[in-house]
């Protein structure tokens, strides 16, 4: 039980100690960045059967506060009226072109494709990727840009507001906490670039035009799963530097309207950033051990409390164990907090610890079962 005990607690500063720093750095990413001006941005969009979300998309990019921008939407073969929708906006904003997606050729994924397509059209020094499902502030180009050219970096990239009034779905969301407040030390990772703690999301992703090209474009991970987390890797692995930042304030996205979407969605992403081989497989299986543990560390708590009133010796991993707790989840509501979660969500850590794991164990077993995810219509392997 000491152990136990000992383990819960380590990992409840660890998380607080984490938490708070990260938080700093994001602020301090924040503050004192000049105007940038004059630099022609593309703001890439891949999108395939948006006609839900694309028009609300486009046209909160074209009241971007940042005037030199080029808006380039891909129609990635889709079935719906995506097309026809940027066609009728195009009319309004010469800045807006609409793209016909290729085949997609053997060995890609598609979306990937679709980047790639993107990327050879586009002609900014800059090329800001999101997703047809985001929501933009008038800053969000103008916000990203003043942090990449301020910090001298290669790729930005940051959590947007994750919204919606599904609570069940939000909470299954929130694993993305999990980053910032057990995983990322955003400040060390700064100045040492290692590709294991790179990071990024796809819903925004600006990157410097002459990095992409160094690297060949998408042409050097055709078929990977998380292509945004791929990116990060890629760009921190060849000395192009990579920074993670706060992005709540200029851009929104609903990831899921239900939760089965959304656990098939964010399987195939926990899944997909971890290598697949005997040795990391034992080592996952141990986190899982450590996370199950810390889901339920609440009723252990308690349990302990209870046992200590008649055993003297449960006294110190009682103590342990409250405070390692205590600090855990405070720390996990405090990160979540900061990222824009509600209340409910950022109280809600021990059910988001068990999601987490059941979506690393059924996508692990599509994935070696061959069964694969199915992701936009198309089949995932």
């Amino acid at each position: 039980m000491i152990l136990f005990a000992s383990l819960i607690s380590i990992l409840g500063l660890w998380a607080t100690l984490l938490s708070f720093s990260n938080r700093r750095y994001m602020e301090r990413l924040k503050k004192e960045t000049p105007q940038v001006e004059d630099i022609l941005v593309t703001i890439a969009i891949p999108a395939r059967n948006e006609e839900a979300n694309i028009v609300r998309c486009v046209s909160s990019l074209m009241q971007q506060s940042y005037k030199h921008i080029e808006i380039l939407v891909l129609d990635d073969n889709s079935t719906d009226a995506t097309a026809k929708l940027v066609e009728e906006l195009a009319l309004t904003d010469t800045r807006i072109h609409l793209l016909k997606g290729k085949p997609l050729q053997d060995g890609w994924r598609g979306k990937l494709y679709g980047m790639q397509q993107l990327f050879e059209e586009s002609k900014g020094k800059y090329i800001l990727y999101t997703d047809a499902d985001t929501l933009h502030s008038p800053d969000s180009v103008q916000y990203g840009l003043n942090i990449i050219e301020h910090e001298h970096a290669s790729m930005l990239s940051g959590y947007p507001k994750q919204t919606g009034n599904k609570k069940l779905v939000q909470i299954l969301v929130s694993a993305m906490v999990f980053n910032t407040a057990l995983y990322l030390p955003l400040r060390l990772q700064r100045k040492l670039q290692w590709p294991g703690f790179a990071m990024a999301i796809g819903q925004y992703m600006l990157l410097k035009r002459s990095a992409l090209e160094e690297i060949g474009g998408f042409t050097s991970m055709p078929n990977v799963i998380c292509d945004d987390v791929a990116l990060a890797r890629m760009c921190a692995r060849t000395g192009h530097t990579q920074i993670f930042a706060d992005m709540k304030q200029v851009v929104s996205c609903e990831m899921f309207k239900t939760f089965q979407a959304g656990f098939s969605g964010l399987e195939r992403s926990v899944t997909g950033v971890i290598k697949q081989n005997p040795f990391m497989f034992l080592f996952i299986l141990l986190v899982v051990v450590v996370l199950i543990s810390c889901a339920l560390a609440p009723l252990i708590t308690i349990g302990l409390g209870i046992a200590a009133l008649f055993e003297s010796n449960l006294t110190v991993p009682f103590f342990l164990t409250l405070v390692g707790t205590f600090l855990l989840f405070s720390a996990w509501a405090f990160t979540a907090h900061y990222h824009g979660f509600p209340k409910y969500v950022a109280f809600s850590g021990p059910l988001t610890f068990v999601f987490v794991v059941l979506l690393y164990l059924h996508g692990y077993y599509l994935q070696v079962t061959g069964k694969g995810f199915i992701w936009k219509d198309r089949i995932i392997l």
